[in-house]
């Protein structure tokens, strides 16, 4: 009701998104200090805007205090994974259920009862935005961001395809006795990829070559992407931030004329809504290149953190 309360009349019409934003939303955005940088702009603003149709950020992963959230979740479990690490096969199962029921929780406790997630809710409402949060897993979450609810009625379908992928896994993997091929199966999926990447705005060939890579090449997204930025940066050029106009995005090729397209087009509405906003979402546009770039030495410094971790409860 906040939010509707903002919308203040003018000559006779509701006030517009942008015109709020010109006023003052603009400059109580900036000031925000729960939601990161790369979220107000890449995520919230972009949809509010009409650039794209969704976005998501992931939680708590996405707050300024993510890891200090985790860390939390981890604590209040780890008496209940030391009961499921030291059980015997007969009574996991039951324990595994449990643990994952006290994980749920605790994120809820952590989480939803955190000054940050309240903020992301807040700005949902001022914006005139949706939510829709999905489990990943019991101790991360998606919010999505939208505003037409036929934006809602598809993600809902397409989490019950990925949760279908998923449980076919799972007793894939009972059966076999192996492990899945991937944690997340439903990257198996062309036409789960190719809806995905159209929710989200991105462009059809770079959702095709995302989808080459998964299933076709048999190479990782995240390897061929910063490969392409440091063959440009040896023959001495340099990619085009605007085709890294989201986080976690890959274009085809670090020139793309649609991704770049979508970039600029960024840009300019942000710098004409608030000059401010435009600076700061072209700082976010150089450290996505950065991230691509390094995605390699960021895989292997998540996978030693993981091996560590899991020592810890050895």
């Amino acid at each position: 009701m906040a939010a509707m309360g903002r919308l203040l009349r003018f000559s006779g019409k509701p006030k517009s998104i942008v015109s709020l934003l010109k006023e003052t939303l603009s400059e109580d955005l900036l000031n925000e200090p729960l939601l990161l940088d790369h979220v107000k702009t890449e995520d919230y603003l972009t949809v509010a805007l009409g650039i794209r149709s969704c976005s998501f950020l992931t939680i708590p992963a996405e707050f300024p205090d993510g890891n200090e959230m985790g860390r939390k979740i981890d604590e209040l479990c780890m008496e209940d994974l030391q009961t499921v690490l030291n059980a015997t096969p007969d009574k996991k199962g039951v324990l595994i259920r449990k643990l994952k029921m006290k994980i749920r929780k605790s994120f809820e406790e952590v989480v939803f009862a955190s000054s940050a997630y309240k903020a992301h809710i807040e700005w949902s409402k001022k914006l005139c935005l949706q939510t829709y949060d999905v489990e990943v897993r019991p101790s991360i979450r998606e919010l999505y961001l939208f505003r037409s609810l036929s934006v809602k009625k598809e993600l809902g379908r397409l989490v019950s395809v990925r949760n279908a992928a998923r449980e076919r896994a799972m007793l894939s993997m009972s059966v076999s006795k192996k492990k899945a091929s991937l944690a997340f199966p439903e990257e198996l999926s062309s036409n789960y990829l190719v809806s995905v990447g159209k929710l989200l705005g991105y462009p059809s060939c770079c959702v095709q070559r995302y989808v080459n890579d998964r299933l076709l090449e048999d190479v990782g997204v995240e390897m061929r992407a910063s490969r392409q930025v440091k063959e440009l940066q040896e023959d001495e050029e340099a990619p085009n931030v605007y085709a890294y106009f989201a986080r976690s995005f890959f274009p085809c090729e670090p020139r793309c004329r649609s991704a770049r397209g979508m970039g600029r087009r960024t840009f300019d509405l942000l710098s004409d809504v608030n000059p401010e906003l435009g600076d700061l979402y072209f700082e976010c546009l150089r450290r996505n290149v950065e991230m691509v770039e390094r995605y390699p030495e960021l895989i292997r410094q998540y996978s030693e953190e993981l091996k560590k971790r899991a020592q810890k409860t050895q």
